[in-house]
């Protein structure tokens, strides 16, 4: 069978389909038309028929007939996007309910190959249907959008709508809208990081690094003030410990998490993958110095503070205003340091030194990496694999970009809004700790994206990034994010003190120190990747058996 230029190219796209130019062996179905294309042989002529619109059927067929169908295909369109991997089926009935089933029936015709050998004229293929699902279409993207990015999008529009329409809950509860509010905060958090490559990619060093250093910690600056704001409004203390631990979750699962999970499947598919130690040490260090830096306060309150014990009570039965002698036990006990000058004098300087010495480390980093030592970046750490700092793919124009990125960063911010609004119901919860809530929910949801991404690089064997997307993120949490909270505590006080938790800071120095150690050798498997998750998850396992904090 001859085949038309069409159906030629469509065939020898479809990688499962065997195609000839001469014969056609394969039975996929085709809808073609008829004759179009090239010199037809002599045939019989056919008396002259009505042009389609001039038909009475046609109307009819279109009053009767095709609503129904329209709506039959459209749902199939739409549920099969949604899920995905049978986006081939949404193509075709799009492309049924838009082209075919608005052609006169006589130039349609259903046809296989084994049917259409006999045909002595050309024809034109309008639909090729080779495989109705693909597991490799959670790759596929949409301008250069991943394909759940943009199913996702919606759920942005249902969550405003639900969260300021209903305000006295009477058709939609909290818990519902807490979970559609931090859900839109994954799509919104891709948008913003997509803009930010695609500026990055256009500009020069300078440029890419403010709009990596504004935008790049937007996602999550913008929660943690909305949650401070109205943990201050309500006189919720609260909500101040749970912006703590969701920063310390940050740093736990960008540190551990994403690393972790990235090396297990990149080593079960890659056995074991290399990376440049050297460039995995420059981020380690900035890990040392940020680590240090955020809990050096904390440090210092617990060597020179008072610790303080609410009520204690004695062994023998006496409360601690007594005056006998004996063991005592306390509980709530804590550094008084509102009281006397400790606070004033000594630990509130301190954290602003720190809050402005980090993010001037940032800035020395970026430098570093970017621009007077890039070239550590590209170096051959394995046969036929070489890492890469720079190389992004540029998807939108700058002034695109820079628009998706503040509608996005609007969005993100009546997100976020709607998330510290709702979210008292679940931390309300009795068997659940808050700083579990913090530490996972509050702290990773928005990370997803990032977690995709660290995976996918594993799977390509460039585990070297997938490294770099932690690391990068924990670096900005400690020397961005932090200090920004602490000067906008400075301007308006929220109750924002850097001060943490015993468990917060051992957690977070052992973590690093973890990290470290792996890092080391240059080489990356599944048992690391393992040993990192484990940990994670033993963390994990502390938060959610830990005490709600004091007064919560």
């Amino acid at each position: 069978m001859k085949i038309g230029n069409t159906l030629r190219r469509c065939c020898e796209e479809a990688p499962d389909c065997e195609c000839s130019l001469e014969t056609m062996e394969d039975s996929s179905p085709v809808l073609l038309p008829s004759a179009t294309e090239g010199p037809a042989p002599e045939m019989p002529e056919r008396a002259p028929r009505t042009p389609y619109w001039h038909r009475l059927s046609t109307y009819v067929w279109l009053l009767l007939g095709y609503p129904p169908l329209a709506v039959v295909h459209s749902l199939v369109c739409f549920i099969s996007w949604i899920l995905v991997f049978t986006i081939p089926v949404s193509k075709m009935s799009a492309q049924t309910l838009s082209v075919i089933l608005l052609l006169p029936p006589e130039d349609i015709l259903l046809s296989t190959s084994s049917h259409g050998k006999h045909q002595s004229y050309e024809t034109r293929a309008l639909l090729c249907c080779y495989h109705a699902a693909n597991w490799y279409y959670y790759k596929y993207t949409v301008d250069g959008i991943n394909v759940f990015a943009v199913n996702l999008l919606p759920l942005v529009i249902v969550s405003l709508v639900i969260g300021y329409v209903d305000r006295e809950n009477q058709y939609v509860s909290s818990e519902v809208k807490f979970a559609t509010a931090i859900s839109s905060i994954i799509p919104l958090s891709y948008y913003i990081g997509m803009g930010i490559a695609s500026i990055a990619a256009q500009s020069n060093f300078a440029v890419g690094a403010v709009v990596n250093a504004t935008f790049g910690s937007i996602t999550e600056l913008t929660f943690y003030i909305t949650a401070l704001l109205r943990g201050h409004w309500a006189a919720n203390p609260c909500l101040q410990e749970v912006v703590k631990a969701a920063l310390t979750g940050t740093l736990l699962g960008c540190i551990l998490f994403i690393p972790g999970i990235s090396m297990i499947i990149g080593g079960l598919k890659h056995s074991e993958q290399r990376f440049n130690s050297r460039s995995a040490g420059v981020s380690s260090a900035l890990l040392f110095i940020s680590v240090g830096g955020v809990f050096a306060p904390t440090l210092f309150s617990k060597a020179y503070g008072n610790l303080v014990c609410d009520a204690c009570t004695n062994t023998t039965g006496g409360n601690s205003t007594s005056n006998g002698s004996g063991l005592f036990v306390c509980h709530n006990c804590h550094y008084d340091l509102k009281n006397g000058t400790l606070f004033r004098d000594h630990i509130q300087p301190l954290v602003y030194t720190v809050s402005a010495l980090l993010p001037a480390a940032y800035i020395i980093g970026l430098i570093f990496t970017l621009k007077t030592h890039s070239h550590i970046y590209n170096i051959h750490v394995g046969e036929g694999q070489e890492t890469r700092h720079h190389g992004t793919v540029v998807h939108w124009s700058r002034w695109r970009s820079l628009l998706i990125l503040i509608v996005a960063t609007v969005l993100m911010s009546a997100c976020a809004d709607l998330t510290t609004e709702h979210i008292q119901p679940i931390l309300n919860q009795p068997n659940i700790s808050q700083y579990f809530i913090g530490v996972t929910v509050l702290a990773m949801v928005p990370e997803i994206p990032e977690i995709v991404n660290g995976i996918q690089f594993a799977l390509q064997n460039n585990i070297g990034l997938s490294l770099e997307v932690g690391s990068c993120i924990a670096v900005q949490v400690c020397m961005l994010q932090i200090p920004i909270l602490v000067f906008f505590n400075a301007f308006c006080d929220v109750g924002f003190v850097l001060l943490f938790s015993d468990q917060h800071m051992w957690a977070s120095i052992f973590s690093v120190i973890l990290v470290n150690y792996i890092f080391m050798d240059g080489k990356s498997d599944y048992f690391q990747g393992t040993a990192l998750v484990v940990v994670y998850l033993i963390l994990l396992a502390l938060y959610y058996f830990a005490p709600s904090p004091a007064g919560c």
